[in-house]
C-alpha cells in the first residue's frame, strides 16, 4: 500500500512538471523583442577545394575573430530576407530568435557584399494556406531568401509557387520525402528550395545506425516500435521494414499512440509479451513525460532508443524527477564538439535567451550563414548562381556540415549532418553515439531485472 502511495504521488508530480516545463517553453521568447547583448563577430573566409567525381565542392568555413573597437560597417544598400514560421508554436519563435541572431550577426560583420541584411518574417500560424500566403507577400516584397519552414504541409503549399515567383528557400523543418521527390521529379520547377535539414527517410536511418549496432554488440534480434500515431512516423515505417530484415532484426511488436495518451503501462506490459530485446521510440509532443514516467513505473528492463521533442532537452530529466535514467535519446544540435562554430553558438544562444536551442533552430541559424556564403562566393544575389553554388559546395554549420543531395536536402553522413545520441545518467546527458564525439571512460547504463527491481549496470563505453 505505501509503495501504491508512493508511485501515486510520482505520477501526479511528473504529469505537474512536465506540464509546467511545456508551458513554461511557451514563453521561451518574444520574437519582436529586440536582440540585445550581443557579442558581435567579424569573419574571416577559408575555402578549400576538395576534387571529387562530378562537380567541384568547396568547403566554406566562416572563422569568428574579434571584431576592432572601430566604426560601424558602411554599406552600400539593403537586401531584405524573409522567415516563414508558426509563430504560435514555441519552436517557431525559437526558430526566428536564431534567424535574426545571425542576421545581427552578419550585419555587424560587413552584411553580404556590403548590403545590410534587413528581415521581415510572416507568422503562418501552422496553416498550409497561411504559409503559402505568407510566402507570396514575402516573395512580392522583395525578398531574395525565405528562412523557416518548419512545417511539411507548410512547404507543400508552397512548392507550386516556387516557379511563379523564384524565390529562393532554404528551410530548416519539412522533413516530408514527397518534398524531396518533388525536386528530383521537377528540378527545373522545384530547384528554388533547400533544405538545411534532413528528411524522414534520413532521420530513419540515423535512428536504425544506432538501432544495428547495439543488435551487433549484444546479440539482439528483437526489438519494439512504438511510434507516435502521426503521417509523419509513415517514412520510418517504410524504412524500418527494409533495415531490419537486412540486419537480421525483426520487429516483434509496433504500436501506435495518440498524441494525448495519459499512460504506457499497457503498451511496456504489450512489449514486455513480445519478447522483446530493446525499444525504439519517435514522438514529437508532449508524450515523453508520460513516456518517462511509466518507464520508471512499470520497471523496463530494456534499453530505450530513440526520440522526442521534449526528452532531448537539458531541463527534461528534472521536469520527470529523474524517471527518465536510462533513456537514450536523439539531439539534432547538441552541446558538443561537432564543429569549431558548436559551442559558441550554443553558449551565445543560451545566455541571451535563457534556454538552450532546440532542435531546428540551430539549422535555422546556419541557414543564413550558409545562404550569405553562396552569396558571398556567387558575387550576386542571383538566384540561379547562388543554387549552383549551394549545390556544389559545402559549408561549415554549427550542428554538422552542409552537403545538398540531388533533392536539395542536407545530406545524411557521420562527417556531415548527424544527430547525436545521448543517454540520461543522474541528470547528465552523456553522449553515446556516435563514437567521434564520445568521450574516453564513458559508462554506459545497462538495465538488469533484479527480483522484479530494475538495476542500472555501467558497462565501458564504447
Amino acid at each position: 500500500m505505501k509503495l501504491q502511495i508512493i508511485q501515486a504521488v510520482l505520477i501526479v508530480l511528473i504529469v505537474v512538471a512536465g506540464i509546467v516545463g511545456y508551458y513554461v517553453g511557451q514563453q521561451v521568447v518574444t520574437p519582436t523583442a529586440p536582440i540585445v547583448e550581443v557579442t558581435r563577430y567579424a569573419t574571416v573566409t577559408l575555402r578549400e577545394t576538395v576534387t571529387q567525381p562530378g562537380p567541384t565542392i568547396t568547403i566554406v568555413q566562416t572563422t569568428p575573430v574579434t571584431p576592432p573597437t572601430t566604426t560601424p560597417p558602411e554599406f552600400v544598400g539593403t537586401v531584405k530576407v524573409g522567415a516563414l514560421l508558426p509563430l504560435n508554436l514555441p519552436i517557431g519563435k525559437m526558430m526566428l530568435s536564431a534567424i535574426q541572431l545571425a542576421v545581427e550577426e552578419i550585419n555587424a560583420a560587413g552584411g553580404v557584399l556590403n548590403h545590410k541584411i534587413e528581415l521581415v518574417y510572416y507568422d503562418t500560424q501552422w496553416s498550409g494556406d497561411k504559409a503559402a500566403e505568407g510566402y507570396r507577400k514575402l516573395a512580392e516584397d522583395g525578398v531574395k531568401v525565405v528562412f523557416g519552414v518548419f512545417g511539411s504541409h507548410e512547404a507543400l503549399a508552397i512548392m507550386d509557387l516556387l516557379p511563379l515567383y523564384e524565390v529562393l528557400v532554404i528551410a530548416s523543418g519539412a522533413v516530408s520525402d514527397a518534398i524531396d521527390a518533388k525536386v528530383l521529379e521537377n528540378y527545373e520547377y522545384y530547384k528554388y528550395w533547400f533544405r538545411t535539414y534532413v528528411n524522414a527517410t534520413s532521420q530513419a536511418a540515423a535512428t536504425w545506425d544506432l538501432l544495428a549496432y547495439l543488435s551487433r554488440r549484444f546479440g539482439w534480434t528483437k526489438v519494439a516500435w512504438i511510434y507516435e500515431d502521426l503521417p509523419w512516423v509513415i517514412p520510418h515505417a517504410l524504412y524500418g521494414q527494409e533495415r531490419s530484415v537486412k540486419e537480421g532484426i525483426e520487429v516483434v511488436t509496433a504500436i501506435g499512440v495518440p498524441t494525448d495518451i495519459t499512460s504506457f503501462t499497457d503498451v511496456f506490459a504489450r512489449v514486455m509479451a513480445s519478447g522483446a530485446q530493446y525499444i525504439t521510440w519517435q514522438f514529437s509532443g508532449t508524450e515523453d513525460y508520460v513516456f518517462a514516467r511509466d518507464y520508471f513505473l512499470s520497471q523496463v528492463p530494456l534499453l530505450a532508443v530513440g526520440g522526442g521533442t521534449y526528452a532531448m532537452l537539458d531541463v527534461f530529466y528534472n521536469q520527470t524527477m529523474g524517471a527518465a535514467e536510462g533513456l537514450i535519446c536523439i539531439s539534432w544540435g547538441f552541446p558538443a564538439p561537432i564543429t569549431p562554430r558548436t559551442m559558441e553558438f550554443y553558449e551565445k544562444y543560451k545566455k541571451l535567451f535563457g534556454t538552450e536551442p532546440i532542435f531546428t533552430t540551430w539549422y535555422a541559424y546556419d541557414s543564413v550563414y550558409v545562404w550569405a556564403e553562396a552569396v558571398r562566393k556567387a558575387g550576386t544575389f542571383d538566384t540561379d548562381k547562388v543554387i549552383k553554388v549551394l549545390e556544389t559546395s559545402v559549408f561549415v554549420g554549427t550542428a554538422g556540415i552542409y552537403e545538398f543531395t540531388r533533392s536539395h536536402t542536407a545530406k545524411l553522413a557521420p562527417d556531415r549532418i548527424y544527430p547525436i545520441y545521448f543517454q540520461w545518467q543522474q541528470g547528465r546527458r552523456v553522449v553515446v553515439w556516435p563514437f567521434r564525439v564520445v568521450e574516453y571512460g564513458t559508462k554506459l547504463l545497462f538495465p538488469k531485472s533484479v527480483d522484479g527491481t530494475r538495476v542500472w549496470i555501467e558497462i565501458p563505453w564504447p
